[in-house]
């Protein structure tokens, strides 16, 4: 797993939207890793997180909801450069290797053998093709 935080943006990307989780909250540990990581108890409106996955790059955007803990749901950009084309299977691979970092962060009772066994099973594992 080749997952890494970066401190800004590089320049001359640009934003392509990739995924949406609208209730970080549904399962607790994983908002507690990712604002632990992130260091979102001390700064919720620092600028939008970046991740390089491979030799790709990654913005985590943090929405806050009034009444609920923060972060409340979570945008992924992927951050190509330029005007080239977005990689979609990629794009895949790199959103898989995100998922695996978050799981193998938060740990038990979340574990990778079970993510990979889910995404076997639903056959949408595109670091297995």
């Amino acid at each position: 797993m080749t997952v890494e935080i970066l401190e800004q943006i590089p320049e001359g990307l640009r934003r392509v939207p990739v995924l949406i989780e609208p209730s970080v909250g549904h399962y607790p540990e994983f908002r507690n890793f990712l604002k632990k990581v992130f260091d979102l108890e001390h700064n919720n409106f620092k600028a939008p997180c970046v991740l390089q996955v491979n030799q790709y790059f990654y913005e985590f955007i943090f929405i806050g909801r009034s009444g609920e803990e923060f972060p409340a749901a979570l945008e992924i950009n992927a951050l190509p450069p330029g005007l080239e084309p977005l990689d979609a299977e990629q794009t895949d691979r790199d959103l898989w290797e995100i998922l695996e970092w978050l799981v193998a962060g938060v740990g038990s009772p979340w574990s990778l053998e079970a993510l990979r066994e889910t995404g076997n099973i639903y056959r949408v594992n595109p670091l297995k093709n």
